[in-house]
């Protein structure tokens, strides 16, 4: 066995005459199963006459495909070498006397040296707006929820609600599914177009107008043509394009929304608080728990993403493809559920298969680089999660299980476990650390980003030791886990 390059070893070793030969009766024997050999039932024809039908070559490759993974397998096993891709056949050379000499690549995880130096690092976070104004902000949007819509005698501006009736046409000929008679609409929200609404503003109570503007997509010229009509000439002229449609807007009333006090008495018939001053205690109590939140999650990826980025690690190609590959398939996965195909997705994003699978690659190598930064920091920092936390966190997700029993035999019987805890670990090392950086903002002042209690609890600061020589060391310990969200 010798390195074939950075974390990648070439496994080497022989086939003998015999156990070649007799694999290769084996294979002979399975392709005779499979192809008619004129007066031979199946799996009876000899093999020269297989080797006659299907190639010399055939029979030895599905003869190696027997014998070459189980030897590989043992070499593995006997080196404690584990490999994150199924190790490849690189090549077969004739030996003497029939022997055949093979080779293996097998690529095995990455591992850091040293881990980059991050304590007292200044990673620099976006500043959110105090909790003040998210609760003005808040409440001004429960004001206009609530606020009745009065007519108005004058033109339309944004944020009104007309009442209207509508036609639309492709061509000639209308498009049923698009009328409407009596329909309140708020301009601004570009529910139908933006150029509708564009077209509504400074209009007034019984004006008439016709709007130019795309037909929506999900149109096609034999769903709103006449059951009897020939498809619109105008139909698919745009190679894509949406087709331009006439929409014929009479305004029959303008409302305004009437908007009440924020007071005492407002929030007890709209929100049943007692007060206005009540309501505001609890929107800030739920904005801050939130915006603690928010906070943390941007500085854990900021420091994830400014470690990641220095780490310069001469990946596997086979390791980066095979992440690419799993993330493909997980976006086209998405697609499906979204009822979407991978074509007309690229579309609508404006981008080619080829920037698709370049951006898709800086992802892979992004989420490999960072995996392999938190193993480094778990290894250094001596991160654990014991049993006791695992059999607690399986207990809390039985819970919520139809079954909570049979969820439990589930866990015991399978391999899940060992994948929940090295889950847990992974987002405590993140944690772990986001904990030990210095947040700045804009300006590269210091602020304080308070970790949430999930966090906290995971880390909760030991006793000081006395060693009898002064003052004792500040020792963290993982305690409980139990991350309710810990993507």
């Amino acid at each position: 066995m010798v390195d074939a390059g950075p974390f990648e070893k070439m496994v080497s070793f022989e086939i003998s005459p015999s156990d070649l030969n007799q694999a290769m009766n084996r294979a002979s024997r399975q392709i005779s199963r499979q192809v008619n050999i004129a007066g031979f039932r199946p799996g009876k024809a000899p093999r020269r006459l297989v080797e006659n039908q299907v190639g010399f070559e055939r029979i030895r490759a599905d003869a190696l495909e027997e014998l070459v993974p189980p030897r590989v397998g043992e070499i593995l096993s006997e080196t404690e070498i584990a490999p994150v891709v199924p190790p490849l056949l690189e090549s077969v050379t004739d030996g003497a006397n029939g022997s055949v000499r093979v080779e293996v690549r097998v690529t095995t995880w990455p591992r850091l040296e040293s881990v980059p130096d991050y304590r007292g690092r200044t990673i620099q976070v976006r500043t959110l707006p105090p909790v003040s104004d998210e609760v003005d902000a808040r409440l001004q949007q429960l004001r206009h929820m609530y606020a009745p819509l009065q007519t108005v005698d004058r033109a339309v501006e944004k944020g009104d609600y007309v009442v209207i009736d509508m036609t639309a046409l492709d061509g000639d000929r209308s498009v049923e599914s698009l009328a409407l008679d009596g329909f309140s609409y708020e301009v601004g929200s570009e529910r139908l177009n933006a150029r509708i609404d564009e077209g509504l503003v400074g209009k007034e109570a019984g004006d008439e107008v016709d709007i130019a503007a795309p037909l929506p997509e999900w149109l096609s010229s034999q769903a709103h043509a006449t059951d009897d009509a020939e498809p619109s000439e105008t139909s698919g002229e745009n190679d894509g394009e949406p087709t331009e449609g006439l929409y014929q807007i009479r305004i029959v009333e303008v409302q305004s929304r009437s908007l009440p006090d924020l007071d005492d008495a407002w929030a007890s018939e709209y929100t049943g608080h007692e007060s206005l001053e009540d309501l505001r205690e609890e929107m800030g109590g739920e904005l801050e728990t939130q915006r603690i939140e928010t906070q943390w999650r941007m500085l854990a990826t900021e420091t994830m993403a400014e470690l990641t980025s220095e780490l310069e690690l001469d990946l596997p190609e086979r390791l980066e493809s095979a992440q690419m590959e799993l993330l493909f398939r997980n976006h086209l996965s998405s697609l499906e559920r979204a009822k979407t195909d991978y074509m007309t997705y690229l579309e609508r994003v404006g981008i080619t298969h080829e920037q698709f699978l370049e951006g898709l690659r800086g992802q892979a190598v992004a989420g490999l680089k960072s995996r392999i930064l938190i193993d480094a920091v778990v290894d250094s920092e001596d991160l654990v999660v014991d049993d006791d936390e695992l059999a607690e966190t399986l207990k809390r997700a039985a819970e919520d299980a139809e079954d909570p029993q049979a969820f439990l035999r589930h866990m015991g019987e399978s391999g899940h476990p060992e994948q929940i805890r090295s889950d847990m670990l992974r987002t405590r090392a993140q944690a772990f650390l986001a904990m030990q950086v210095q947040p700045v903002d804009d300006d590269g002042q210091p602020v304080e980003v308070e970790p949430p209690s999930w966090v906290r609890a995971w880390f909760e600061q030991a006793e000081n030791l006395d060693t009898g020589d002064g003052p004792g060391e500040t020792v963290y310990e993982a305690e409980v886990i139990n991350d309710p969200d810990p993507d």
